[in-house]
């Protein structure tokens, strides 16, 4: 072969070798530059992901700072309604001590009065004879035994209250209720 061909074909090795050494430069370029958006693309991501955290961080800390006022004001609630209940209670007990004391008087005085009736008036002072003599005794009407076990619930008779709503304020059936007013009856007919 001539040294012409050979000029030729090395010119020519060198020009394909020219031209396809731009294109390998230009792929990694490419790949680079592909590379370099990808982080920056991520750490776009990672940036927003660290300020949404911060974002729920604050978010659960009023939460919580809420939860926790809301729980003070339930306790301190919670302690007001105690001592009502306490000072309800004590009432109570007073209320149940004066009913108990009621009861009793009113026992004693029944039991006085049943006493004097049955002596027949006895004794009598000096001064009151006369005017017992002017007008003539009165027959004291017995107080029903069952009265006085019973006196809110003929309080509430008196007043006019039904059967049922004396039932519910007393706590009793309505059958227990009737029976009590029947027998009150039957013994002040007696």
């Amino acid at each position: 072969m001539e040294p012409w061909v050979y000029i030729v074909l090395v010119g020519a090795v060198a020009i394909v070798y020219a031209l396809r050494l731009p294109a390998r430069t230009g792929k990694e370029d490419s790949e680079k530059k592909s590379l370099k958006e990808t982080e920056a693309a991520l750490e776009l991501y990672m940036a927003d992901i660290e300020h949404e955290n911060s974002e729920l961080l604050k978010l659960v800390g009023s939460i919580k700072t809420q939860s926790q006022s809301n729980k003070a004001a339930l306790q301190e609630e919670i302690g007001g309604l105690r001592e009502q209940v306490g000072e309800l209670q004590k009432s109570l007990l007073l209320m149940d001590a004066r009913l108990t004391a009621e009861e009793k008087g009113l026992l004693q005085l029944a039991a006085t009065f049943s006493r004097e009736a049955s002596s027949g008036h006895a004794e009598k002072p000096q001064g009151r004879e006369q005017a017992a003599e002017a007008v003539p005794p009165v027959k004291p009407r017995p107080v029903s035994s069952i009265k006085l076990r019973y006196p809110r619930l003929f309080e509430l008779h008196e007043q006019g209250k039904s059967i049922d709503s004396i039932a519910k304020t007393a706590g009793l059936q309505r059958g227990e209720v009737q029976l009590i007013l029947q027998l009150a009856q039957q013994e002040e007919s007696v």
